[in-house]
C-alpha cells in the first residue's frame, strides 16, 4: 500500500472522530436582571457566543459559591435550531480571591501594606540620623568646653559648626514630620480598604463552574441566559406620606429598599420586587397518624408493670413516650426532662417565617422602572415604586391618660387596586420631616391613621375630680374604687376643627369583679370598643373656633372584700 493510499484511509477514519470532539465554549456573562424575595434573589445572567454545528459545552465560570445550585436552568436565543441537555456544575477552588473588587481591595491592601513598611524603614533611618546628630552636638559641646578651659577657643570655628548641626537637626525633624503624616495617611487608607472589605463579607476563594451541553444544526451566534436563585438578598418596601396641612391632601409614596451581599455589585439591572416568598415550600406537610394509649396514673415510684395484660415492651413503649414520667425521673435525678411527643411530623417547611415582609397571603410584583445598580456592601439602595391614591381626612386625637397634647391625624382610606405592604413610612408636614410610623397590611378600602405631630393649637387640660375606695353591702361585704376624670378641651383655631378624645376603662378578667361607667357623671355620646379593644371609649366632636369642651368620664370597680385586686 503506496503512502498516498495509507493517508486517505486514516483521513476517512479519523476525521470524523476529530469533527465529533466535544468543545467547551466559555461564555463571558453579565447580571441583567434580577427579581427580589424577602430571603433571596433570582438573578439572570446573558452571554453572547460563536457555537459551531454539532454537540458541544457552554460553559459559564466565575458563579458565587453560595448560589442555590438546584435552582440553576438556562435559556438562550439563536437562529439556529439549538436543543439544551441537563445542566451540571461543579466547585472549582482558586489561591487568590474571586470577587473581582475584593480581590482588588487586597491587592491595593497588600500594595499599602509594602508602602508602610518602606515609610516606617525611612522614619528608623531618621531616628538614627537624629541620635547621631544628638551624640554630635554632644561631642562638639564637651570640645567646646575643653578648648574654653584652655583658652584655645576659635570662634569662627565653633560657631560654623553649631550652624551645620543646627541645619541638620531641623532638616531631620522636618522629614520625620513629613514620614508620620505619610504614614498617617497610608494608615487612612488601609482602614478605609478594611471597612469596605468588612462590609463584603465574602472571603471567596472558590465557585461555581455550570456546563449547558447543547446540539445546534449550524453555527450561529447564541444569546444564552442563565437563571438562578442565591441568598444574602433581600428588600423591604418604604413610604413617603406626605401631608399639606391647608389642603388637607395627603401623598402617599411607595420605595423598594434594596441590599445585597452577594459579592458582585449589580450594574444597571432590570430590578423586580415580588412579595413571594419561595422558602416556605408549595404546600402542606403530610399529616401522620395520631395514636393515642392510656396508662394507669401512679404515685411517684411505682412501675407501669402493673397495668394490666401489658407487655414489657408496651411498658418500655409507653414509659418512654410519656412527659409526665419523663418530668418525675428529672425530678428524682436531677436531669433535665425532655418530652418525647408521640408522634413527630417529618415536614420541615413549617418551621419557615417571614424575615422582613407580611403580605398577607398576595402575592405582588414590582417592576422598577429603568435600570438599576446595587453595591454588593449592604449599602440600601432607595428605588422608586409608584404612588397610591388615599381618600383623607384630618383628625385631631387627644388621649388624656397618656398626657395633654393633641395630635394631629390623618385618616386615609386606600383607593385604586393595589394593596400597601406592611412597611416603615417616614412622615413629612408641610415638607418637613417629623419622624417614622409604621404600616399594617391594607387593602383597597381600608382605613389607617397616621400622626403628624403635635397641633398647639389645641389646648387640653385634665383633672382628676375623685379617686375614692370604699365598701359597700350590708351582707356581702364589697371593696369598691371610684374614679371620676374631667378633660377641657379648647379649640384656637380660626377654622373648625373634628376633635377625638380617647380614653379607657378598666376590664374585668374575672367574673367577681364588677366594672360600671358612672352614667351620672360621663360625658354621653361616646362610642365603646374602640377598634375592638374593650374597655376603649371614644368621644368625637367638631369643634367651632375658640369653642371649648368638658368631657367627663368617671367609673366603679367592685370585688369581694376578701381578695387582693391588680392592674388599678
Amino acid at each position: 500500500m503506496n503512502r498516498f493510499a495509507l493517508c486517505f484511509l486514516l483521513t476517512i477514519f479519523f476525521f470524523p472522530v476529530a469533527m465529533a470532539h466535544a468543545e467547551d465554549i466559555e461564555v463571558e456573562s453579565k447580571i441583567i436582571a434580577a427579581t427580589l424575595y424577602n430571603d433571596r434573589g433570582e438573578i439572570t445572567r446573558e452571554g453572547k457566543a460563536k457555537i459551531p454545528a454539532g454537540s458541544h459545552n457552554i460553559i459559564f465560570k466565575g458563579l458565587p459559591v453560595i448560589i442555590y445550585p438546584d435552582s440553576l436552568r438556562v435559556d438562550g436565543k439563536s437562529v439556529a435550531d439549538v436543543v439544551f441537555g441537563a445542566v451540571s456544575h461543579k466547585m472549582e477552588s482558586f489561591e487568590d480571591y474571586i470577587v473581582p473588587r475584593e480581590k482588588e481591595l487586597y491587592d491595593k491592601l497588600k500594595t499599602l501594606q509594602d508602602k508602610r513598611r518602606l515609610e516606617q524603614a525611612e522614619k528608623q533611618a531618621l531616628a538614627s540620623e537624629k541620635n547621631f546628630l544628638e551624640n554630635l552636638s554632644k561631642q562638639a559641646s564637651l570640645r567646646e568646653n575643653e578648648e574654653i578651659a584652655k583658652m584655645e577657643l576659635n570662634t569662627e570655628s565653633w560657631s560654623g559648626a553649631a550652624d551645620v548641626i543646627r541645619t541638620k537637626v531641623s532638616e531631620n525633624l522636618k522629614a520625620s514630620i513629613g514620614q508620620d503624616i505619610k504614614i498617617r495617611d497610608i494608615d487612612d487608607e488601609i482602614n478605609k480598604i478594611n471597612n469596605e472589605l468588612n462590609q463584603l463579607r465574602t472571603g471567596q476563594k472558590q465557585s461555581y463552574e455550570v456546563v449547558v451541553p447543547y446540539e445546534s444544526n449550524k453555527e450561529a451566534e447564541l444569546t444564552v441566559s442563565l437563571i438562578y436563585q442565591i441568598p444574602n438578598v433581600s428588600w423591604q418596601p418604604v413610604y413617603d406620606a406626605r401631608l399639606d396641612v391647608k389642603s388637607g391632601e395627603l401623598q402617599l409614596v411607595q420605595y423598594g429598599s434594596v441590599w445585597q451581599r452577594t459579592g458582585e455589585d449589580w450594574e444597571d439591572v432590570a430590578l423586580t420586587l415580588s412579595t413571594a416568598r419561595p422558602s416556605r415550600g408549595a404546600g402542606l406537610p403530610d399529616l401522620n397518624t395520631h395514636w393515642v394509649s392510656l396508662y394507669s396514673n401512679h404515685a411517684r415510684g411505682n412501675s407501669f408493670s402493673d397495668v394490666a395484660g401489658a407487655s414489657p415492651a408496651y411498658i418500655t413503649a409507653v414509659e418512654e413516650r410519656n412527659e409526665e414520667v419523663l418530668l418525675e425521673r428529672a425530678i428524682a435525678t436531677g436531669q433535665s426532662a425532655i418530652p418525647v411527643p408521640i408522634e413527630t411530623p417529618r415536614a420541615k417547611a413549617a418551621r419557615f417565617q417571614a424575615a422582613q415582609i407580611d403580605a398577607g397571603g398576595l402575592v405582588a410584583e414590582y417592576k422598577i422602572t429603568g435600570l438599576s445598580t446595587v453595591k454588593s456592601d449592604g449599602t440600601k439602595a432607595k428605588l422608586l415604586v409608584g404612588g397610591f391614591e388615599v381618600d383623607n381626612k384630618l383628625q385631631i386625637q387627644v388621649k388624656p391618660k397618656f398626657g395633654t397634647e393633641a395630635y394631629l391625624v390623618a385618616l386615609a382610606t386606600l383607593k385604586g387596586e393595589a394593596p400597601i405592604l406592611p412597611g416603615q413610612v417616614n412622615l413629612f408636614r408641610d415638607g418637613a420631616y417629623i419622624g417614622q410610623s409604621y404600616t399594617q397590611m391594607l387593602r383597597p378600602g381600608d382605613e389607617t391613621n397616621l400622626a403628624f405631630g403635635i397641633d398647639d393649637n389645641v389646648i387640653v387640660t385634665r383633672n382628676m375630680l375623685k379617686d375614692e375606695r370604699s365598701e359597700a353591702g350590708l351582707i356581702s361585704k364589697e371593696s369598691q374604687i371610684t374614679r371620676h376624670y374631667m378633660t377641657e378641651i379648647k379649640n384656637l383655631h380660626k377654622e373648625p376643627v373634628e376633635i377625638a378624645v380617647l380614653e379607657a376603662v378598666p376590664v374585668s378578667k374575672d367574673e367577681r369583679i364588677r366594672v360600671e361607667i358612672l352614667k351620672e357623671v360621663s360625658s354621653q355620646g361616646y362610642q365603646s370598643d374602640v377598634d375592638d379593644k374593650k374597655g376603649v371609649l371614644r368621644w368625637v366632636k367638631s369643634y367651632e373656633p375658640s369653642e371649648s369642651v368638658n368631657i367627663s368620664l368617671g367609673w366603679r370597680v367592685s370585688w369581694p372584700k376578701d381578695m387582693m385586686i391588680s392592674g388599678l
